[in-house]
């Protein structure tokens, strides 16, 4: 195997634990979803959606990685959670 065909899988490997990890965090939207319930919290908590962006952008800085691309990746990520939290209470847009 090549040096090149050693990092692609590495690469490759790297990917999977990212993916496994979204839907590890994915899948904690059940439990948000009940906290939210409990606490009269709406699933769209932009305060709790900046905390969580601005975490994300000072791990980010000190891992000197791309800003602007670490806050597109965390929206998403909110997005997806929010998406699976209105799915769970029956407000979803996926079939």
């Amino acid at each position: 195997m090549s040096e090149l065909e050693t990092v692609r899988k590495e690469i490759e490997e790297i990917d999977r634990e990212i993916l496994s990890l979204i839907d590890r965090r994915v899948n904690l939207a059940e439990k948000v979803l009940e906290s939210k319930r409990i606490n009269g919290t709406s699933i769209n908590d932009r305060k709790q959606n900046e905390v969580v962006i601005n975490r994300a952008l000072n791990a980010a800085t000190e891992l000197n990685l791309d800003l602007g691309s670490v806050k597109e990746i965390f929206e998403i990520l909110i997005r997806m959670s929010i998406e699976r939290q209105n799915e769970l209470s029956g407000k979803g847009s996926l079939p």
